[in-house]
């Protein structure tokens, strides 16, 4: 529980002769804190030791700590570096050497606590480096001089009121050893007087200065990535445990425990070098050399494999990708809806999971299910961010990401690899999902756009699932575990949420569509007797089969209101019958903190993830990003076509799109009238978009890969209906496309064209670039031939469905060192 920094009477200054800093100071004041500022020594294992005395305090308060450190560089280091060594170079390597193993049990404690609060976002280290005029860094002994930044030790606390604690103090240092003498320091608090508030004022705009790399003569550098990796083995695999006592176990490590420590070691060295998930084969090596792979084939059985997998891969996941991650590592095989929001990475949080499960050993047959559109993207991620090797299974073919080609030599395709990646429109055909329904059992599916496994009818509540839904719940019993992917998994009605839930396994009265329905609804109405006694019915049944109460939402109700805690554990936990309900439903209080805990407390807490674009604003302003996600302006932009030219050749293109649909509505031909849907969007992307796609119908091709896209939201009649659609173009439809098409030979200026590039320009006065979306190929190499004669070789160009696009993308980005202003 948060304390403040106002509830302690504090010293003005403290001497570890007269005091003991650790139990009067430095516990309350973490305990006390959500945020912990802090400058010391050098960098090596004693200081960091020091730094963290206390440091467990704020593990229950998820505070989070900044810690600028010097580096004590050897006569040895100095020359190298003005003989030309890189600065950063010299900076590695002498952290690494600094950076030894614990001694004492209080050290490993300190150890295990600062590479956890690494690990998980809370502490952050940065390296400062006070440099002469000639831009050499200074000799380490005059860095401890009074005129120096590291003379001081110096910490600011901050709590959750806004209120502020700074000390003060000699570290007293020599470049043998630290804190030898005695200890001692001034406090100074922000509400105590003008001259204490100007002090910590002070001393905070220092820091701000130091960390954000603005004080003069001064280089700072993150925490390299090399002694990060190196210190960060000492995380344990689950939130260390601390107590006060722990800070004076000063008993030497046993010699056992030392030799394990630096075996960890070795085993994540032998993981650094790890470029590829393909181990050689072992029956062509020497015997002698298979010692040598020990390590790395024993790694599924290591504590830190988790952690691991994400040392090395080449991104940095966002938090919430990581709390994704770690929670289904813990509870695999239970399956799981991923519901984050559009651009949070699901596509990440897969590959983050899929990794770790092969690696550990957990999972070995996996199957992807993909929008055809977005297959080459999978695969194409799932190599480059995460090293995993997926067969696409496309047209009857097997194909690996470096397009080799696989000949199917199995009974059943889909045994013929353990990594498979198929297009979920792909089996929807017949024969493909009674193939798919006979193959060997999974360990894992994962969905992605889960949404389209629904009822033809949602908002009627009919038992009507279409071809993928009914697949998915016959493939639930074909594999240990289920992963759902949707941006949206409710677009019409609730039942849609339902209907995903009960694929992963939705438990006693949750599993009845009605129950679950009804439940969200009543909890926006205003209850009666009978609503109160099905909410009672629903929420202890929950409880019952093994649900726990939301922790966050426990914490705050036993802070703000203790017995209102009580009373709702009573009702909706335990089953306490409900004998005067008029009273409840007349208490409005207990009526409203129900609701909330009501809406918390139910599967969908256990079975679904959902984070949103304010959970990463969160996120940043706690200090856990360092920049703020981007806001999104939204605009109309209404643009008046030419009248003389291209208002009558809009209204012809409609009326020949409403003219063929009306007549594939009258013959029953969904195919066309599809069809003509996706000429009509094509229609109100370019002109150009729409030529290009009238020509290809006038020489018989009718479905490019740019429609894949639109293929999703495709009923099953009209999937079925493109499967066969090859018959010729009717003759009164080649007449109406000939004469249609002329028609595009004079359009002139282009008013759509001209708008976009106006508002282009504007845009790049403001800022340096611009990305363009379109959502037609075609629009796009339309755009890209315009822009090129205006920016030429500054354009970047990418299309997964295009060719053109691609090699005009890695054209340009060849060209990147000099910057482009507009990508496509």
């Amino acid at each position: 529980m948060f304390s403040n920094l106002r509830a302690h009477s504090w010293r003005i200054s403290y001497s570890s002769n007269e005091n003991n800093p650790i139990t009067e100071f430095y516990i309350p004041a973490l305990e006390s804190a959500t945020q912990y500022d802090r400058k010391s020594g050098f960098f090596n294992s004693a200081i960091l030791s020091k730094v963290a005395r206390g440091l467990g305090a704020m593990l229950q308060n998820e505070g989070r700590m900044r810690l600028i450190l010097g580096c004590q560089f050897s006569p040895e280091d100095l020359q190298a570096i003005q003989q030309g060594y890189q600065l950063r170079e010299a900076l590695i390597t002498r952290l690494d050497a600094d950076l030894t193993p614990p001694e004492t049990f209080v050290q490993l404690k300190h150890f295990e606590i600062l590479s956890w609060l690494i690990q998980n976002n809370y502490l952050d280290i940065k390296i400062a480096i006070p440099l002469k005029s000639n831009g050499l860094p200074e000799e380490s002994q005059y860095q401890l001089d009074y005129n120096h930044i590291f003379h001081e030790k110096v910490g600011i606390f901050t709590d959750i009121n806004g209120d502020q604690l700074a000390f003060s103090g000699s570290n007293n240092e020599s470049l043998s050893g630290w804190e030898k003498n005695v200890e001692s320091f001034h406090v100074y608090c922000s509400w105590e007087g003008e001259r204490d508030l100007e002090r910590v004022q002070e001393e905070l705009f220092r820091f701000e200065q130091l960390w954000n790399n603005i004080a003069p003569n001064v280089r700072v550098f993150d925490i390299p990535e090399a002694v990060q990796k190196k210190l960060l083995r000492y995380a344990p695999a689950t939130k260390p445990t601390w107590t006060r006592q722990t800070e004076f176990d000063s008993r030497p490590l046993e010699k056992e425990i030392k030799e394990k420590l630096k075996s960890d070691l070795y085993i994540l060295n032998q993981v650094e070098e790890v470029v590829s998930e393909q181990l050689p084969n072992l029956d062509s090596l020497p015997p002698n050399s298979l010692e040598d792979f020990t390590p790395l084939l024993n790694l599924y059985q290591h504590p830190g494999c988790l952690d691991l997998c994400l040392k090395s891969i080449p991104i940095k996941p966002w938090p919430h990708q990581i709390k994704i991650l770690r929670r289904i590592a813990q509870n695999f095989p239970h399956s799981f809806l991923i519901a984050d929001e559009v651009g949070l990475g699901k596509t990440i949080e897969t590959g983050l999971i899929l990794r770790y499960l092969l690696v550990a050993q957990k999972a070995k047959r996996i199957l992807i299910l993909a929008p055809a559109s977005v297959q080459p993207q999978w695969q194409e991620e799932l190599r480059e961010k995460f090293n995993l090797y997926f067969w696409s299974y496309s047209q009857g073919e097997f194909i690996f990401p470096n397009k080799q080609k696989s000949q199917n030599c199995a009974e059943n395709p889909w045994n013929q690899h353990n990594l498979i990646l198929a297009s979920s429109h792909l089996v929807r055909r017949s024969e493909r999902m009674n193939e798919l329904l006979a193959a060997e059992p999974w360990d894992l599916i994962v969905l992605d756009e889960a949404h389209h496994a629904r009822r033809s009818s949602p908002q009627n509540r009919k038992e009507t699932p279409n071809r993928l839904l009914q697949l998915m719940q016959q493939l639930k019993k074909k594999t240990r575990a289920l992963m759902l992917l949707s941006a949206t998994p409710m677009q019409i009605d609730t039942i849609e949420v339902f209907d995903l839930l009960q694929l992963l396994g939705l438990p006693g009265h949750w599993s009845y569509s009605d129950n679950f329905c009804n439940y969200f609804a009543n909890l926006t109405e205003k209850p009666d007797r009978h609503i109160l006694d099905f909410w009672q019915q629903m929420s202890t049944d929950y409880f019952k089969r093994g649900g726990s109460p939301c922790s966050r939402l426990e914490k705050y109700l036993e802070k703000s209101d203790r017995l209102m805690s009580y009373r709702l554990r009573d009702i909706w936990q335990t089953g306490q019958k409900i004998l005067n309900p008029k009273q409840y439903i007349e208490e409005k209080s207990f009526i409203n903190i129900s609701r909330q805990y009501l809406t918390v407390n139910t599967p969908l807490k256990d079975l679904m993830f959902r984070h949103t674009r304010d959970t990463l604003r969160q996120y940043y302003r706690r200090g856990i990003l360092d920049r703020d996600i981007a806001t999104r302006i939204v605009r109309d932009n209404a643009i008046t076509l030419e009248s003389q030219r291209e208002v009558p050749l809009y209204r012809a293109v409609s009326d020949y799109v409403r003219h063929f649909y009306k007549l594939a509505q009258k013959e029953n031909r969904k195919a066309l009238g599809f069809l003509m849907t996706l000429y009509r969007k094509r229609l109100t992307s370019s002109f150009y978009a729409i030529r290009e796609s009238l020509q290809r119908r006038l020489e018989g091709i009718s479905i490019t890969p740019d429609d894949l896209g639109d293929l999703d939201d495709a009923d099953d009649a009209i999937l079925e209906g493109l499967e066969t659609y090859f018959e010729p173009v009717d003759p009164q439809e080649i007449q109406y496309l000939e004469n249609l098409l002329r028609q595009f030979e004079n359009t002139g200026e282009d008013s759509k064209l001209s708008h976009f590039i106006s508002v282009l320009r504007q845009e790049l006065i403001e800022r340096e670039s611009a990305i363009v979306f379109t959502q037609y190929t075609d629009t796009m190499d339309y755009l890209r031939n315009a822009l090129q004669q205006l920016y030429g070789t500054q354009v970047a160009c990418y299309s997964p469905t295009s060719s053109n696009g691609t090699k005009m993308y890695a054209k340009a980005v060849s060209l990147a060192h000099k910057g482009f202003q507009t990508m496509l």
